[in-house]
């Protein structure tokens, strides 16, 4: 029994695939490789568990590990009023729009995830879920925390897109967004080119969490509204001169445009007009992070599993030792 249980503890196989847009759409293969060991070591002390052993919280730990990277990264898309949100999401979604019942309802967190079949449920704070209809509005009256919707989008399967309501001047005393309830791995903050990075959105960024320092990445949207590719760089300098290091990368997107050809042969036109639209960008910046978020999360499984493993080792010579004792 306890030969096969040594190979618990896990190692990393393979390199990390390149960085790149593509990377939104695809499973980390990494990720993948451990999942699957974190499987086979569950399996294993399942086997070798009994009430002597006392293996269960062992076990419960691998199959928590294990629910939480196969979980997808999942991404905010934040930013004040009318900056473009909804659409970046709809666009980093892969949709064109959202059901009905949703696009009436942008004051309430939605949850953009992958499903076989168009569905939406609101979710209550004490997690009472309840589906709606598509073609219906949210029923009144209730506490909804949050709205799901699944579409049958690849790049959902990769990536969940979180849209946050739209904020205001932090000073008005709104409750603000409880990022950590929605189990946010990165944010998106739109800011309209015209108008870009205000103060209040500067004070709005610094109140969100501190980790999201590092996996935020700054749009500027609506870049169809300068009027030429030198007001473009000059904006983009400036961003990057104001910003610092509060984000992990500036992109300059203009939404409409890359909606417009997102579902065409990038090999023809369609594919010149995507780079023009900031899209390409875009998901080169975020793939970027996502990859990061993806290779420390499967190493932070890696080094719980190994820790796991060794206690649940230990108890199994112990018990082996106090049998042979005996």
């Amino acid at each position: 029994m306890v030969g096969p249980l040594r190979s618990l503890s896990l190692q990393p196989e393979g390199d990390a695939a390149p960085v790149g847009g593509d990377h939104l759409d695809v499973v980390h293969a990494p990720t993948a490789r451990v999942i699957h060991q974190l499987r086979q070591a569950r399996h294993k002390l399942q086997r070798a568990a009994s009430p002597d052993l006392r293996l269960t919280p062992a076990i419960r730990a691998l199959w928590r590990t294990e629910k939480r990277l196969d979980r997808p990264l999942r991404v905010a898309v934040c930013g004040e009023i009318n900056s473009g949100k909804s659409s970046l999401a709809n666009l980093l979604a892969g949709i064109e729009s959202l059901p009905t019942a949703i696009l009436s309802n942008t004051r309430i967190p939605t949850l953009l995830y992958y499903a076989a079949e168009p569905e939406i449920w609101t979710v209550q704070r004490n997690g009472k879920r309840a589906r709606l209809r598509s073609d219906r509005g949210l029923p009144r009256g209730d506490q909804i925390f949050r709205i799901e919707v699944g579409l049958p989008s690849q790049r959902l399967q990769s990536v969940e897109i979180v849209d946050l309501p739209g904020l205001v001047d932090p000073r008005s005393g709104l409750p603000e967004i409880d990022l950590i309830a929605h189990h946010v791995d990165a944010a998106i903050w739109c800011t309209m080119s015209t108008q870009a990075w205000k103060e209040s959105e500067r004070t709005a960024w610094s109140m969100l969490p501190p980790r999201l320092g590092d996996r935020g990445i700054l749009v500027a949207t609506h870049r169809d509204l300068l009027h030429n590719a030198r007001d473009q760089e000059k904006l983009l300098g400036r961003l990057y001169q104001e910003v610092g290091t509060s984000f992990a990368g500036i992109v300059l997107v203009s939404t409409a445009e890359a909606l417009a050809v997102m579902g065409k042969d990038r090999s023809g036109p369609a594919g010149g007009e995507w780079l023009a639209s900031g899209a390409a960008a875009l998901e080169s910046v975020l793939g970027g992070l996502l990859m990061r978020l993806r290779e420390q999360r499967a190493a932070a499984a890696l080094r719980m599993t190994s820790r796991v493993a060794h206690r649940a080792l230990v108890r199994i010579d112990q018990q082996m030792q106090t049998e042979h004792g005996a």
